[in-house]
């Protein structure tokens, strides 16, 4: 059977009958208007949440930790309460592009994104300002079995950084192959 434009019943005219089709007979009850928008609605929200999975978007996504250049882990929460149960005082950069920025890693003898590679602790030897100067990340436990290389911290205006541990030896301008903890800030 063909559907014919003539046959679909026009919604002013209320006394037109129109006859049931043979499966439509067989039902106990009968379909309103009503109930078929109801159908197409909940149709459209099964299609949207549908796509909404397979997108991803509505899943909840969980802290990952991040692994460094080198292979080195970096913490995926954003504190060290494990090795600092009360927190810490975040210290203010010795220099870098964050020197007059809120303060947001601890630790160290100096702290900037002068010690930074590509967000990282700079690996290897660099000559910066006339001194050789090597440089080695490194993983400390902060209270955990794992060694770990960075965290993160967010500061009082919302940016979040990642604060890389290193070594750095200074040779020349008065150094003698002297070693410092440094810390690299860079911005996530």
């Amino acid at each position: 059977m063909t559907l014919e434009l003539a046959r679909i019943p026009e919604l002013d005219r209320p006394g037109l009958q129109v006859g049931t089709t043979r499966a439509g007979r067989r039902l106990k009850t009968r379909g309103t208007r009503r109930t078929f928008l109801r159908a197409v609605a909940l149709g459209a929200l099964t299609i949207g949440a549908t796509a909404l999975d397979w997108s991803g978007l509505s899943r909840v996504r969980t802290a990952n930790a991040e692994f460094g250049p080198y292979g080195m882990p970096g913490y995926d929460r954003n504190d060290c309460r494990d090795a600092y149960p009360t927190g810490y005082a975040e210290l203010p950069d010795t220099s870098g592009a964050y020197v007059n920025a809120y303060a947001a890693c601890f630790g160290g003898f100096w702290r900037g994104s002068t010690y930074c590679e590509a967000g990282w602790h700079k690996y290897g030897t660099w000559n910066e300002g006339g001194l050789q100067v090597d440089h080695q990340p490194v993983s400390n436990s902060c209270g955990q079995f794992v060694g770990k290389n960075a965290w993160r911290w967010t500061t009082p205006d919302q940016k979040v950084y990642r604060c890389s541990d290193g070594f750095s030896t200074f040779w020349g301008g008065g150094y003698t192959g002297q070693t410092y903890l440094t810390i690299c800030r860079a911005a996530l």
